[in-house]
């Protein structure tokens, strides 16, 4: 908790909100990743990956979406399915440029 206080997690903190605030997009990313990895239309790989694999291939699409979450930011207000939504909701397009 004090290392909270003190700013010395502020990078992995601004790094996961970025995430959170691209919750959809990112569920969304790592459906058609994996589903593409795993399934017939894709590599087909489901049953040949061991757990070790697996962790593996997670690793490597949070190492992705991490670095791509906090760029798409320092860029735009909302991901881009969360910005589909919110224009959807409100019934007209939403500002998406900071």
């Amino acid at each position: 908790m004090l290392m909270c206080r003190r700013g010395t997690w502020v990078f992995l903190q601004r790094s996961f909100a970025a995430v959170g605030r691209m919750a959809l997009t990112n569920y969304l990313a790592q459906t058609i990743i994996c589903t593409t990895i795993f399934y017939g239309h894709g590599l087909g790989y489901f049953g040949e990956v061991d757990r070790v694999g697996q962790i593996i291939i997670v690793l490597g699409v949070w190492l992705f979406q991490i670095p791509f979450s906090l760029w798409w930011l320092e860029r735009f207000r909302f991901g881009p399915f969360e910005w589909l939504w919110r224009s959807l909701s409100y019934l007209r397009f939403q500002p998406m440029r900071r």
